[in-house]
């Protein structure tokens, strides 16, 4: 396991401190829940932007509710 040291200034720590207290947990998972947070929604804006660019490229058939039903015969 690695030790990560992060420069706070007073203001930083006492609201990251209060933040962790809140939901009692300790600060460095605090730290490492956001960053991973923050991780994912980055690579789900990626995936939604490379999605739509496929739409607009027409590289995905997008159907019609009804259009479904009729292809599935219900």
């Amino acid at each position: 396991m690695s030790t990560i040291t992060i420069r706070l200034n007073n203001d930083e720590q006492k609201a990251f401190n209060e933040y962790a207290k809140l939901y009692n947990v300790p600060l460095s998972t605090l730290f490492k829940k956001s960053l991973e947070e923050k991780i994912e929604d980055e690579m789900d804006m990626k995936f939604i932007e490379e999605y739509e660019a496929d739409v607009q490229n027409g590289a995905i058939e997008l159907y019609e509710h009804n259009k479904v039903r009729e292809m599935l015969g219900l």
